[in-house]
């Protein structure tokens, strides 16, 4: 059954969606001392970020990953990077750490592994996800090179290279791997408007969308927060 939680208004579900993040970190830092969050880019989720930037954390005790970036610098206005640094730029100037997925490699597979070198030594506690209208999730575009490894259970990296042709910002992305996922703590999925509702329930019943890979028996229980 679907864990959605609904808010009247989007200001409610991006207040809602920081504290949730800073909760799950505060248990995390209560049980092992530190705490690690994965972040989404886009626009969406930028609210959530102030939000929780202004939460009473020990931000030196805390990781910033990402979920999913695209193979352009820091420099660059794509970067889900840029966008973090500037949407935390008070957490991060208090002690918390950013784990980049990019880096200056000569192609994006060369920068994944990379990265990868990096996000597997991650104990993830929780990974804010959004959705695309199109039913995608992290860089898990549909028919996207990559897509098939990325989502397949025997992969043991955790950030792989995929090609998306359409994707916004640039083709080549870094993602998070399915399996990644599966090894974080908490798992939040945030989406808003009628439409992405509908599409992700649609997504859900016929497993048409990379979205409905979040939802296997494997997974941790994923929250999804919603307002229209």
């Amino acid at each position: 059954m679907l864990d959605l939680k609904e808010f009247a208004t989007r200001k409610a579900l991006m207040a809602a969606t920081g504290e949730r993040i800073a909760d799950i970190l505060i248990n995390a830092i209560d049980e092992h001392g530190v705490g690690c969050v994965a972040l989404s880019g886009g626009s969406t989720p930028e609210p959530a970020y102030r939000a929780f930037a202004l939460s009473q954390s020990d931000w030196s005790l805390i990781t910033l990953a990402l979920v999913d970036e695209r193979f352009v610098p820091p420099s660059d206005p794509a970067s889900n990077q840029r966008m973090i640094e500037d949407t935390l730029n008070w957490p991060l100037r208090r002690g918390a750490k950013l784990a980049p997925m990019f880096n200056a490699a000569e192609n994006v597979e060369q920068a994944a592994a990379r990265a990868d070198a990096l996000y597997k030594t991650l104990r993830i506690d929780v990974a804010l996800m959004g959705m695309g209208e199109d039913g995608h999730t992290a860089s898990w575009f549909a028919n996207a090179r990559g897509l098939d490894a990325a989502l397949n259970e025997e992969t043991e990296r955790s950030v792989l290279a995929v090609h998306a042709p359409h994707a916004q910002g640039s083709a080549e992305r870094l993602t998070l791997t399915r399996n990644a996922l599966k090894r974080a703590r908490a798992v939040v999925l945030l989406i808003t408007s009628d439409a992405k509702r509908a599409r992700l329930e649609q997504a859900l019943a016929t497993q048409d969308a990379p979205v409905a890979a979040l939802f296997g028996a494997d997974m941790p229980p994923i929250e999804v927060l919603w307002a229209p």
